[in-house]
């Protein structure tokens, strides 16, 4: 009954009906009929239910309150004997605590806690999953859940904490693992099936294309389904109709997404927090149909709510959002140029104002760059058109939401400034790094690539400042990412390899970090499945032989080496014994020059050999990825 109430907006009685069962479920009463405590289990749903009320309020300290009652929770569960759904219990509060820490912008702490709760999770697949008892279906629900979770936050972590995670809990986090947990508690229909329908869309729609992972037509059509299930159990809840909106958005339909993101107003004064999402997907959906002045009031709307419940933080960035809009409604608008100019003008200033605030200076990233963007407008060297497709390819992402006529509009849009700065490297570049960004995001990667390319090679012109972008670093992902989607991994490896040898004191470093991080896990299940690894020794050579028929007419291989140098020959051998050909030779060719690709046309049937030459060192082995195609030629080792 109580995730009934929650999952249909019914917070606050939510929040009562745990209270309510934390008072009527005492210790002794369950020690007297020999039950297991459910105290804890209570105080954790509440403090849960109790941080998302708190959110959807936007009451303050909502973060802090939610930690102090998770770990009252936490209490609550040592008191209670120890017991299957103890463990469980155990681990998911603490990986929650780890979490809330996170979002308070601790992050070492809150991963640190996130690691930690392995301790316990790492035990339900032998206590939890196969447990036979009363509580059989909520335990192993919370158990699938749980182990779902861990792994996907675990996966997505960056490096350092990835070798801290394996460290510490022999678990790298994997994500085809999390989703299978997360799948089969949505398929058993267990008690927390609804969360794993939260968790499994809000990343298969929105975390992986954060990410720059292709859209897949099949797990789109399974989140279809997941969310189509989710919404006829629970009629109208705001978590499942907030899914469904963007699901839409991405989908490009955007006239969807509003109407369905509109009809959060019946709640927005009940629950603001629902408002401001409310008018927040507003303003998105507004710049990607490009419609400026409906994108500024959307911002404004926010702002408005916003000051009403007398919160600060996020009011400049929305402020400086609403002042981008305006300029570009300004310029296409003739006949209205000067009230747009008037509000642009009005937004900075209420940006001003709040920097000004003398009891208030601790603000977050968003709210430092609307002032940054403010103070760089009043001394004129602010560049609004190029801020604002920033904002909306890197931040907002409202760029995958364009249609296809809007796309090819922006993308003149920014064809115009290139010519406008023609002189001008920094602007050039910038500019290059946003067509190729916004055409790796619509799948046009050739066209990316093109534009990534025409970007890095302007590289050696930059001044310092437009090196601190960040935008060659972020080309070189999108260089990446393209070569990846295409199935030319060895030179996706290539460049990721060129990335990591650039400068990292650039204002885009974690979202490249972010996005490379995957790419390269990804890159590197991919590498496994498609290439063939080779460990050659030291002192030593390895030949693979190959048949080639008389029907073939082309074959290809291509190689990356993994680190120092090797020597490679390549020799095609006819069947009808004439000379042998001496089709490719590389002299110890270095990992950093990259993968080695070669195609060669057959005229007649015969044998190919390959070889891999490292009599030269004396003490290194080395590691080659190869790969021949067509898929059907079948290498031999020799």
């Amino acid at each position: 009954e109580g995730l009934r109430l929650l999952l249909t907006n019914q917070l606050a009685a939510a929040d009562a009906f745990w209270a309510a069962a934390i008072d009527s479920a005492g210790a002794e009463r369950a020690r007297a009929a020999g039950e297991h405590d459910p105290r804890g289990a209570f105080q954790f749903v509440g403090a849960l239910t109790a941080f998302l009320h708190g959110v959807a309020t936007l009451e303050n300290d909502q973060l802090s309150q939610a930690g102090e009652r998770l770990k009252h929770a936490d209490e609550l569960i040592d008191a209670d004997s120890d017991w299957a759904g103890k463990t469980v219990l155990k681990g998911l509060c603490m990986l929650l605590v780890g979490m809330v820490q996170v979002l308070q912008h601790h992050p070492t702490n809150g991963i640190w806690q996130i690691l930690r709760s392995w301790l316990w999770l790492r035990l339900l697949e032998e206590e939890a999953l196969p447990y036979q008892g009363p509580e059989r279906s909520l335990v192993r629900s919370t158990a699938l859940l749980a182990l779902g979770v861990f792994n996907l936050v675990v996966s997505l972590m960056p490096p350092l904490f990835m070798r801290t995670a394996t460290w510490c809990s022999g678990l790298s986090g994997d994500r085809e693992v999390a989703i299978s947990y997360l799948r089969t508690c949505f398929e058993e229909e267990g008690v927390l099936a609804p969360f794993a329908v939260m968790v499994l869309v809000g990343y298969q729609v929105d975390v992986r294309t954060f990410l720059g992972e292709p859209r897949s037509e099949e797990v789109f059509t399974e989140a279809d389904r997941w969310l189509t299930w989710a919404e006829e159990k629970f009629p109208n809840g705001v978590f499942f109709t907030g899914l469904r909106a963007n699901f839409c958005a991405v989908s490009r339909d955007v006239a969807k997404a509003q109407e369905i993101s509109d009809s959060f107003s019946a709640l927005a004064e009940e629950l603001p927090a629902l408002g401001l999402v409310m008018h927040a997907r507003r303003a998105s959906y507004a710049q990607a149909s490009l419609d400026w002045s409906r994108a500024a009031a959307g911002y404004r709307d926010a702002i408005a709510l916003y000051r009403r419940v007398g919160r600060r933080s996020l009011v400049p960035a929305m402020a400086a959002n609403a002042a981008l809009c305006h300029h570009l409604a300004g310029q296409e608008d003739g006949a209205n140029a000067k009230e747009a100019g008037d509000m642009e003008k009005e937004m900075l200033d209420l940006v001003v104002e709040y920097r000004d605030k003398k009891d208030k200076k601790n603000w977050d990233t968003p709210d430092r760059w609307a002032i940054a963007l403010a103070e760089a407008a009043r001394a004129g060297t602010w560049d609004p058109e190029l801020e604002l497709y920033q904002m909306m390819a890197v931040k907002h992402r409202s760029t995958m939401f364009l249609s296809f006529a809007s796309l090819d509009v922006l993308l003149g849009k920014l064809d115009e400034l290139e010519q406008r700065y023609a002189g001008e490297a920094d602007k050039r570049c910038r500019c290059a790094f946003l067509r190729a960004e916004i055409l790796r995001q619509a799948s046009r990667f050739e066209d990316a690539l093109t534009a990534a390319f025409d970007g890095i090679d302007l590289e050696p012109e930059l001044s310092e400042d437009g090196a601190k972008g960040g935008y060659i670093q972020y080309m070189h992902f999108v260089v990446a990412s393209c070569q990846c989607h295409t199935a030319r991994l060895g030179e996706a490896q290539d460049t990721l390899r060129k990335l990591d040898a650039l400068s990292r004191d650039h204002q885009l470093y974690y979202s490249v970090l972010m996005k490379t991080t995957q790419l390269s896990r990804r890159l590197g299940v991919e590498m496994k499945d498609a290439y063939l690894e080779v460990a050659v020794p030291s002192r030593s050579t390895q030949v693979f032989e190959a048949k080639i028929p008389s029907d073939l007419g082309l074959v290809e291989w291509d190689w990356t080496l993994e680190d120092y140098s090797i020597s490679f020959s390549a020799t095609f051998v006819p069947a009808d014994g004439s000379a042998s050909v001496n089709i490719q030779s590389v002299e110890k060719h270095e990992s950093t020059e990259g993968p080695v690709m070669y195609r060669f046309e057959t005229a007649s049937a015969g044998k190919l050999e390959l070889s891999f030459d490292n009599t030269f060192s004396i003490l290194r082995s080395k590691k080659v990825f190869l790969r021949v195609q067509p898929e059907h030629v079948v290498l031999e080792t020799v």
